[in-house]
C-alpha cells in the first residue's frame, strides 16, 4: 500500500535527484504515534523512501537487505523532509534523510526491481 498522497506528498525533486516532500499532518497514523506529540514512525519513512526510488528509478522496487539503518533525530509530521539516494554497485544505494540538511536517518539498502504486482 502506497503511503504517497496520503502519508506525505512530493513537494519537489531537483537536478540531483533529491526529494523534498511534505507530510499530511492530519493522518490518523500521528493519532496514535504519539497522542499529543505525533511522530512519523520509522518503518514509514523507510517504506517512503522505497516509493521515492521507485518513482526515481521509474519502475516498481522493493527493498531486499537493510543495512547501517541509523535514526539520529525524531521526525515530526510539521518537518518538510529530503531524501537523497546515492547509487552504489549491485543494485544498492545508500539513503540520507534530512530536514534543513541535518540528517535524521540514514541506511544503505539492496533491492530487487519488482513486478508491479508483486
Amino acid at each position: 500500500m502506497s503511503l504517497l498522497n496520503s502519508l506525505y506528498h512530493i513537494t519537489s525533486v531537483d537536478e540531483a535527484g533529491k526529494y523534498y516532500i511534505d507530510f499530511n499532518t492530519s493522518h490518523s497514523i500521528f493519532a496514535g504515534h504519539f497522542p499529543g506529540n505525533p511522530v512519523v514512525p520509522g518503518a514509514c519513512l523507510v517504506q517512503i523512501a522505497e516509493e521515492l526510488l521507485s518513482q526515481h528509478l521509474q519502475q516498481p522496487v522493493r527493498w531486499t537487505t537493510l543495512h547501517n539503518l541509523k535514526f539520529r533525530q525524531i521526525v515530526t509530521p510539521d518537518m518538510p523532509i529530503a531524501f537523497h539516494f546515492t547509487p552504489l554497485e549491485n543494485n544498492k544505494c545508500s539513503v540520507v534523510i534530512t530536514h534543513l540538511d541535518n540528517p535524521h536517518a540514514q541506511f544503505t539498502a539492496t533491492y530487487l526491481c519488482a513486478h508491479p504486482n508483486v
